[in-house]
């Protein structure tokens, strides 16, 4: 897949965000007309023409196009790093350009952002971040090798991306689970009650990863030895397209009953990738105006699959299993979740005809 030269280019820094789509970045020409070089999902263009400033700092050097370094981990992988690898192979000495969010600075980057960059072999001092309108003279563009809604990966893209594991010594699991711990508290997507399951998991010995407290290299890692990797379904399930294919069960604990999510990326990067609906109920989160987020709705274990699941990887959660323990930490959750709900978007009565069946009422 080969790069677009563009000459004569305004680049502009992020002016506003809806939904992870930047407005700001190049201004292309005949900007309505272009496709692959725009931010695209459902290979469509999601993006807008930002508005040219007054004042334009001239960058005479030749840049590569990074895309908006989202602040969200796994938009961020998703959606910008597939252009990278094949610009990386070109273009492997010139600066990339990155817009970011409006008063974002280089030091206040999440420290994963300079992990993955140092993971693909993007040095540090080759990446700038568009804070104010730049005149570029050579800006060349990659395609996004892979989307967001189910655009998978494009030919020859996980072999391109093979080499980022070179010299990576897998940690082997014949099992691992990827957590996604601590949500509730700050009024996240989660399931109520997954630290008990944590917690038994870990006496039953099976590899758990938290992914909010590892580096990206013991991510990486943790992923490429295990040979079933189990997530908990949320933005981790991104950090497996930082890797190629292994032969390996890739297995996601739904939250959204109606959400495959990541699976055409992940598909032709495993063995087999099944999806479980373990979900009792959930507890939906609202907008001040009413209309539903499922994003981050809290959802409920239904406890007999979930032991039923585990039972067919192996892991034999019943033996030991203490539902009144359960059920405490599930309520913890719950309450913390609903107490960081916005009160004008709560709806308790709605919440307890849902929790009240499942004996947490």
């Amino acid at each position: 897949m080969k790069l677009t030269l563009f000459t004569d280019l305004p680049v502009v820094p992020v002016t506003r965000v809806h939904q992870h789509v930047a407005l700001g970045g190049p201004i292309w020409p005949d900007f309505a007309g272009q496709t692959w070089v725009r931010h695209c999902r459902v290979r469509k263009p999601w993006d807008e023409k930002p508005n040219l400033p007054a004042r334009l700092q001239p960058m005479a050097g030749p840049a590569v196009w990074g895309g908006f370094l989202d602040s969200h981990f796994g938009h961020f992988v998703a959606d910008h790093l597939p252009r990278l690898a094949f610009s990386l192979r070109e273009r492997p000495g010139d600066t990339y350009l990155f817009t970011v969010d409006p008063g974002m600075t280089r030091a206040g980057l999440g420290s994963w952002v300079w992990q993955i960059f140092d993971w693909i072999g993007l040095p540090q001092d080759q990446v700038h971040l568009v804070t104010e309108g730049l005149y570029i003279a050579e800006l060349r563009v990659g395609p996004q090798a892979e989307m967001l809604a189910q655009v998978g990966p494009a030919p020859g893209y996980l072999d391109m991306i093979a080499h980022w594991a070179r010299g990576l010594e897998p940690v082997v699991h014949e099992v691992a689970y990827v957590a996604r711990l601590g949500l509730p508290q700050l009024g996240g997507g989660a399931h109520a009650g997954e630290g008990y399951l944590v917690q038994q998991l870990r006496r039953l010995g099976v590899a758990v990863l938290d992914p909010a407290r590892a580096t990206i290299l013991t991510q990486v890692a943790t992923y490429a030895g295990a040979d079933r990797l189990i997530f908990a379904e949320g933005s981790a399930l991104h950090g497996r397209q930082l890797l190629g294919h292994i032969a390996q069960d890739i297995d996601v604990l739904r939250r959204r009953p109606d959400k495959v999510m990541a699976q055409a990326s992940l598909r032709p990067r495993c063995r087999r990738l099944t999806y479980h609906d373990l979900t009792a109920g959930r507890l939906m989160a609202y907008w001040k105006h009413g209309g539903p987020r499922p994003d981050p709705a809290l959802s409920l274990y239904e406890v007999e699959a979930l032991i039923e699941v585990f039972h067919s990887f192996g892991v034999d959660l019943a033996e030991d299993w203490d539902n009144t323990a359960y059920q405490q930490a599930a309520r913890a959750d719950i309450a913390a979740w609903i107490q960081v709900q916005d009160p004008a978007a709560r709806r308790l009565t709605e919440y307890r005809a849902v929790l009240q069946p499942l004996g947490l009422g």
